[in-house]
């Protein structure tokens, strides 16, 4: 591990995240480190409602995520890879997953994510309004910097060898480097998550769509900006070169995202460089009003109270049955639930024995029995 100072430091912000109750009763820990828009919340709530029994779930995608879990300035400097190899470094088991989305459409969500509130400063009521051609101008200016990326090449790559071709027959990567377990995963074959996920962690992982943008209030601006969109032809270019396309794609699969975007492809566009782009943020972040974060959007918020685990069990017994869920795992309302199922059954209870007595006075009076205290003790 890191030098005595920097292990203080990291055991801090660590104690913080995993207090002592659920650290103790949690073995195997599950980090879902994922760049944005990649369908990592769905995942998230799935591996939460699946298996809180077994695995606990923390989700985070860079470093200030850190200081909203741990309510803190991360002044030191903390690394999320601190935080997993130094729970590695504990004994505990460490699951590491990560996802793979292709450029173009991970590039519109992570854009649609803040286009009310930063992008435009505005409300979404308001953003409705916009002409789409506006917002498809300054989606081409942001194109290079936005959704970049990928994390098993950038931030693991020097705790692991990466293979040198993707398992296209498997459809995932799985690399074990002592007790840490690292799970590449493609969003193009989320229908296969749950029985790549379950053979891994050998528990049965049912996978939940959850928080998609078209379902916001923004939904039908975002289908519409997907409808029109055509790409700039030097854009389409660099994503023909860019190795993380090539790696995660095979051939064939290469072959059929280029077609269609040739087919939707247009002129050259100029985008902004590095200092603009700089600017632009740094703007863009001094007139933000509204800079909220988003806490509830999970299906499951991963509470290990009682009461949330028997919610769990409602909403995937729903599942298992081919169900519509429209429920969340919230603390609070569970608790609310839990509190009105035990008034529900003491008024079953109470309705019951009501209804009993009321049939025993009858009988008793049909048999011409006085059924008072004193009728019982004093019998003919």
């Amino acid at each position: 591990m890191e030098n005595n100072n920097k292990l203080d430091d990291i055991k801090e912000f660590n104690d913080i995240i995993f207090s002592s109750t659920i650290s103790k009763h949690y073995q195997n820990l599950i980090f879902i480190y994922t760049p944005p828009k990649v369908g990592s919340t769905a995942l998230v709530s799935s591996l939460r409602l699946s298996c809180s029994d077994k695995f606990l779930t923390i989700h985070v995608h860079d470093e200030k995520m850190l200081s909203i879990l741990t309510g803190h300035d991360n002044k030191k400097g903390i690394t999320i890879n601190d935080i997993i190899k130094y729970n590695a470094f504990l004994g505990k088991n460490i699951f590491i997953i990560d996802v793979y989305r292709n450029p173009i459409e991970r590039k519109m969500s992570e854009y649609f994510e803040l286009i009310s509130n930063f992008h435009f400063n505005n409300s979404d009521d308001n953003l409705i309004k916009y002409d789409l051609n506006l917002l498809i101008n300054r989606f081409n200016k942001l194109f290079p910097f936005i959704g970049k990326g990928d994390y098993f090449f950038d931030k693991y790559e020097l705790s692991i060898l990466i293979p040198e071709k993707f398992d296209f027959e498997k459809r995932f990567l799985y690399i074990k480097n002592n007790n840490i377990n690292y799970i590449k995963l493609r969003l193009c074959d989320s229908n296969r998550w749950g029985s790549i996920l379950s053979n891994i962690l050998k528990t049965e992982i049912i996978i939940i769509p959850d928080y998609k943008t078209e379902n916001k209030i923004i939904g039908e601006l975002y289908k519409q900006f997907k409808k029109t969109y055509k790409i700039p032809e030097n854009f389409l270019e660099n994503i023909t070169n860019c190795n993380y396309f090539n790696y995660y794609n095979s051939d064939r699969e290469k072959d059929s995202y280029l077609n269609y975007w040739n087919s939707m492809k247009t002129t050259c566009f100029q985008a902004f460089n590095e200092n603009e782009y700089k600017l632009y943020m740094e703007i863009t972040s001094e007139n933000q009003y509204n800079n909220f974060i988003q806490r509830n959007h999970y299906l499951d918020i991963g509470c290990i109270c009682r009461s949330c685990f028997y919610k769990r069990k409602q909403i995937i017994n729903k599942i298992k049955k081919g169900e519509n869920v429209n429920l969340k795992v919230i603390h609070e309302e569970a608790v609310a639930e839990k509190k009105m199922r035990k008034m529900k059954e003491i008024v079953r209870v109470n309705r019951s024995y009501q209804q009993s007595n009321a049939k025993l006075r009858s009988t008793y009076r049909n048999r011409g029995t006085d059924f008072s205290i004193s009728g019982i003790l004093h019998r003919p």
